[in-house]
This record gives C-alpha cells, sequence and structure tokens, in this order.
C-alpha cells in the first residue's frame, strides 16, 4: 500500500529531539551513539542539548557487519543512547543494538520515526501516522517508489531516484493573465487551448513527469487533449471543484506532491512557490520564471515587531 510523505525538515527534528531532553537528562546516559548516516544529525543535537560524548556506529548492510566508525568509543559498562532517524523493516538498528549490547554497553534506543512494522521498538521516538512514512532531508528520495524497487542498494546514486513533478500554466505553455479569464472565460479558456509550448522549458525529460495544475477538474478533458497533442503523457493532477481559494491551490500542490511521494516540484508562480515550500517541507521546490530556476525556502519565523 502507498504511504504518503511525513516532512520531517530541521525545524521537526529539533523539536522531536528537544521533546524528550528532559527524559533524558533524568535517565542519566553516559553517551550517546549515532548511526551513521541516518543518526548522525538528531543525535549531534541530543548529544549537545545533554553535554555528553558522541560516538558513531558504521553499518554495512551487504554483510550485516557493525563497527565503530568514530575512533572514540563509550567507557566500557556505559549507559548509551543510540540514535537513528527511523526503525524501519531492515536489519540497521537491531544489528546495531545487539553489537553494542555484545560489548557490555547498557542501550537505550531513540529514532525520530517509527510505526507498527518497524523490527525494532525504539524507546523513544514519534509514532508515525496510519497511511504515513517518514521523509527526511538527507534521504530525500527515500520516499520514491524507484527507491525501493531499485535491484542494487549501491548500484543506483541516489539523485538519480528522485521524482519530478511540475506546474502546467506558466511553465509547459504562457500563463494567460487573470483578468482575462474574468473578462472572457470561454474566449480566454479557447485562446489557451490553442498556445504552443513554451519556447524555454526546463531541462527536463517531460514526457512521462506527473502534472500537478491548479486548473480545475472540469477543465479535465481539454486539458489533457492539449497535453496529448504535444506530447506530455505523463500524470495530471488537478484541483478539486471545491477548493478554489488563493490559499487552497498551493495547498492542493502540495498535498499533492506529498501524497504522491514526490521529491522536487516546479511551480511558474512566485507566491505559490513559496507557500508550497511551506507546507511540503523537504520537498525541493524551484521557481521556474520562464527562463531560470530558482530554489525556494520557507520557513515560519517569530512575530516581528515593527517600529
Amino acid at each position: 500500500m502507498a504511504r504518503a510523505a511525513f516532512s520531517y525538515d530541521y525545524a521537526r527534528i529539533e523539536t522531536v529531539v528537544s521533546g524528550f531532553v528532559p527524559e533524558w537528562r533524568r535517565a542519566g546516559f553516559d553517551a550517546v551513539v549515532a548511526i551513521a548516516r541516518g543518526g548522525l544529525v538528531p543525535a549531534v543535537m541530543a548529544a549537545t542539548e545533554l553535554c555528553l560524548p558522541m560516538h558513531a556506529l558504521s553499518y554495512d548492510r551487504s554483510r550485516r557487519a557493525v563497527s565503530w566508525y568514530t575512533r572514540s568509543q563509550p567507557p566500557a559498562s556505559a549507559s548509551v543512547l543510540l540514535v537513528e532517524d527511523v526503525a524501519g523493516r531492515g536489519t540497521t538498528l537491531s544489528d546495531s543494538l545487539d553489537f553494542l549490547r555484545s560489548q557490555g554497553y547498557r542501550v537505550s534506543v531513540f529514532t525520530l520515526a517509527y510505526d507498527s512494522e518497524s523490527r525494532v521498538q525504539p524507546d523513544y521516538g514519534l509514532e508515525m501516522p496510519d497511511g504515513f512514512r517518514a521523509w527526511f532531508p538527507w534521504e530525500r528520495t527515500s520516499i520514491t517508489p524507484a527507491f525501493d524497487t531499485r535491484p542494487d542498494a549501491d548500484a543506483v546514486p541516489e539523485y538519480r531516484l528522485a521524482s519530478w513533478a511540475i506546474d502546467l500554466d506558466g511553465v509547459l505553455l504562457m500563463d494567460l493573465p487573470e483578468e482575462q479569464y474574468a473578462r472572457a472565460l470561454h474566449d480566454t479558456l479557447a485562446q489557451r487551448d490553442l498556445l504552443p509550448p513554451s519556447a524555454t522549458l526546463p531541462g527536463l525529460d517531460f514526457s512521462q513527469v506527473t502534472i500537478i495544475t491548479g486548473r480545475p477538474e472540469r477543465d479535465r478533458r481539454r486539458t489533457q487533449a492539449w497535453l496529448d497533442r504535444h506530447g506530455f503523457h505523463g500524470p495530471l493532477v488537478m484541483r478539486d471543484e471545491s477548493r478554489h481559494t488563493a490559499a487552497q491551490t498551493p495547498e492542493h500542490k502540495a498535498q499533492a506532491i506529498l501524497s504522491r511521494c514526490h521529491t522536487h516540484f516546479i511551480e511558474s508562480c512566485p507566491m505559490q512557490a513559496l507557500a508550497i515550500a511551506q507546507q511540503a517541507k523537504v520537498a525541493r521546490v524551484i521557481w521556474w520564471n520562464g527562463g531560470k530556476a530558482l530554489l525556494v525556502y520557507a520557513n515560519e519565523v517569530e512575530h516581528l515587531s515593527l517600529a
């Protein structure tokens, strides 16, 4: 069953880690041990908050072999907090846990995410809602179907497993002025149907790329006809008729990105790009202005008082 992406941007990661700090301080750990690479970022945060030394393990999946990644190791019989990004169905966490226990350490486990299918149920962590899977910025492609079905985990660079989606109007064809639709809707739609593809397109293979548009579902037939005529045959995701406000269009696009597990999205409207980036926090949202692609970040800041 397909699962939607549950975004862990760095702000959420820090929030999850901070929520456990009081409990960890009471537990009296001697050291923090990360599993490289997924556990490194949350482990640095935890070790810093707890003022504890941090060590790390390395894991060879092909041999199920655990070894020390750092030259330093916790003292004998130490109580350690083992940190990983996710408790999955694989053996990384369970083998690392066995390795530490075999060396005499007392181990508690923290993972940013886990669910009912996790091989190890951590002592600390955030349980995923039903129908979601964790999505981390250091493993952006891990939510894509291509990532799950790659024949050899080390044979394909992860950046080649990215899943792209694009906006329609303003990217594949010229975006007509809003006032023109308001003044003469049917004539403007007919004019739009006759437009050729944009002369300058982003450098992607558009034959099968997903198109996520703010056009309403009632325009599907004419929209699909234009796409087919010009050789764009990827999936088409259109807006529900009831979601028609300025805020609901980028919300629709962000939800489509997350539910379909796309890692990259190209948007033609800068305001929508900002709103999408704020809602699909780990996705690479790119504003396309007709000739240049700019990566967009949108994180909330504390209220600013005006003098």
